[in-house]
Order: structure tokens, then sequence, then C-alpha cells
């Protein structure tokens, strides 16, 4: 793992260095090449129940993990889903993905949430040792339906 690297929470003002990580992601097949805007980004990093943190080595840009929080609707506590974890290939397997998980766990837990839980493909043997070194328990799978809400539906249209 480099010495140099830093892990930290972004904030509303860290929006062009958001701006610069999702520019390092792989292109899916779901997202457009462009990046959401500098508004778009304080904003969302504005939202004191999302979690963004990234790894920078300098200015540059190793990885980051995002998550959301919101309240539990069948018991009195906050829960976490992580959403994003990304390690640039260059930066694999030196601890980035670990050090990113600590901070977003310890957060949440000085947060007062309770359970976090995160997804990844069942193939993705690299996340589950990354997911279970940072404390995580058991896997099961699923299957994952999702909903295009800006194309309307044909009886829509």
């Amino acid at each position: 793992m480099s010495s140099h690297m830093e892990v930290r929470r972004l904030s509303a003002a860290d929006a062009e260095q958001m701006r610069d990580i999702v520019a390092i992601l792989p292109v899916p097949e779901w997202r457009d090449e462009l990046v959401p805007g500098l508004r778009h980004l304080a904003t969302a990093l504005a939202d004191p129940s999302v979690y963004v943190f990234a790894a920078f080595e300098g200015e540059r840009p190793a990885g980051f993990v995002s998550a959301y929080r919101f309240p539990s609707l069948t018991k009195e506590c906050n829960l976490v889903y992580i959403y994003d974890v990304y390690v640039a290939p260059d930066d694999q397997a030196r601890g980035v993905g670990r050090q990113l998980m600590d901070g977003v766990i310890a957060q949440c837990r000085s947060d007062g949430v309770t359970e976090a839980w995160v997804a990844t493909d069942v193939d993705n043997p690299a996340a589950h040792r990354l997911y279970e070194a940072s404390g995580a328990s058991g896997h099961m799978q699923y299957v994952q339906f999702e909903f295009d809400l800006a194309t309307p539906r044909e009886e829509e249209t």
C-alpha cells in the first residue's frame, strides 16, 4: 500500500474532485459518456445522507465508495446501502478498497447506523474478499430488476 494515499470524505467543496473521479470510471452501458455537472455533484455531496469517500495519491483519484443513509420503516434505526465501490486498475491490490470501506463503515458507526449492506456480482471474488475483510458476513444470490423511469412506457405514449 502506498504511504501517500489519502482517503477522505468528500463534501460540496470537492465537486471538481468528484467530477474527476466519475471521469475515470469505465462507461457502463446504462450511462453515457457525459459526466454530471459541478452543481449537481455539489448538491449531492452536500446531502448529509450521502457518503462519498475517495482515495487520492496526490491529486490523482485512485478510487471511491458511495453510500446512502435512510431511516428504516420497520425498526427505529438508520440503514446504509453501499452503492459504488471502485478502485482504479493500477491501484488494486494496494489496500485502497479496504481503506475506503473502513472510512465509510467508521462514518456510518459514528452516525449511529446499525446496518449496512452492499451487493456485487456473484463472479467477483475480489469484491467478496474485500467485503469479508471489511467485516461483512454472508452473501446471497438475488436477481436485480431496474426501472427506467426516464423513458415512458408504451401504454403512456
